[in-house]
């Protein structure tokens, strides 16, 4: 492989994986001007509907059944709902790096689920043991105080780090069935309707005063372009032509960099136990991950 080609696909992971380090971060800076969860939600798929919809005008529908992609796509937006809105309930109780850090423990759900792991082997064991230890870690110095919102929150970003699992094991399925593409801008268009429809239900006043604010307005784009649409590119260009180990391990940075932003952006007061915490969690499941693939 040319060695410019490579460069630009570990530098097209290193970038995907940065920029999906800041979607806590934005999510945060929202929260300060009380923006719900489902707003936030809703109005980044809003904006990121137009890359999810152009794809489907390309397809072939005379050789696709109609009904199949809207039943893959609806249960994979179920899934993708349930992942989604239960991670950014959950940021409102607990730290950016401290959510990140719990999101990347996915794989090990991905690992235990998957009907291609048929042995566990005692490696394996100590890793997940290892991620749970370095949770704790995290966990220790900011339950003080706020003990029940810190383990309503991880637990409710838990549940979605296992829903988004169970996502990559279906999604994996349903692309074989109806195609990546096909499947992607699916699930993404029914998600942005049920958004809708949540928060049309949920909301006593629907408002968008919010949106003539030249802050929030940044903050959405940023965060639609910045942790949706512009990595989901770059990561389908990365793992063409870099390897899956080489992948995970770029990916490590994640955790990592949420952390550098949380304290720079957020000025949150980092401590020792975070980032031993955090550099735990991080390696266990990255070896862990080389290990499954």
């Amino acid at each position: 492989m040319n060695l410019s080609v490579k460069n630009l696909g570990l530098l097209a992971i290193f970038l995907a994986t940065i920029f999906l380090s800041t979607k806590s971060i934005f999510a945060k800076l929202l929260y300060l001007d009380e923006i719900t969860p489902i707003m936030i939600l809703m109005y980044r798929s809003i904006i990121s509907l137009p890359f999810f919809l152009f794809p489907l005008l390309k397809v072939d529908w005379k050789n696709m059944e109609i009904k199949q992609v809207v039943i893959y796509g609806t249960i994979g937006s179920f899934i993708y709902l349930l992942s989604s809105i239960a991670d950014f309930i959950g940021l409102l109780f607990i730290s950016a790096s401290l959510e990140r850090a719990i999101l990347f423990t996915f794989p090990i759900y991905v690992f235990l689920l998957s009907k291609e792991n048929s042995k566990i082997t005692i490696v394996q064991i100590g890793l997940i043991f290892s991620t749970v230890i370095g949770l704790i870690f995290m966990f220790n110095p900011i339950v003080i105080g706020n003990i029940k919102e810190t383990l309503f929150g991880g637990g409710l970003v838990l549940l979605s780090a296992i829903f988004w699992a169970i996502f990559i094991i279906y999604s994996k399925y349903a692309v074989r069935m109806i195609g990546a593409t096909v499947f992607t801008s699916a699930y993404m268009c029914i998600s942005t309707i049920a958004l809708v429809f949540i928060f049309m239900i949920f909301s006593r006043v629907i408002t968008t005063n919010f949106l003539f604010e030249d802050s929030m307005m940044v903050y959405l784009v940023l965060l639609a372009l910045m942790c949706s649409i512009i990595p989901s590119y770059l990561l389908s260009y990365g793992v063409k032509v870099i390897s899956a180990t080489q992948t995970a391990i770029i990916s490590a940075l994640g955790p990592i960099s949420t952390l550098v932003l949380d304290v720079i952006v957020l000025n949150h007061d980092i401590t020792i136990n975070e980032i031993i915490g955090t550099i735990i969690v991080t390696l266990s499941v990255t070896y862990l991950t080389r290990l499954y693939k």
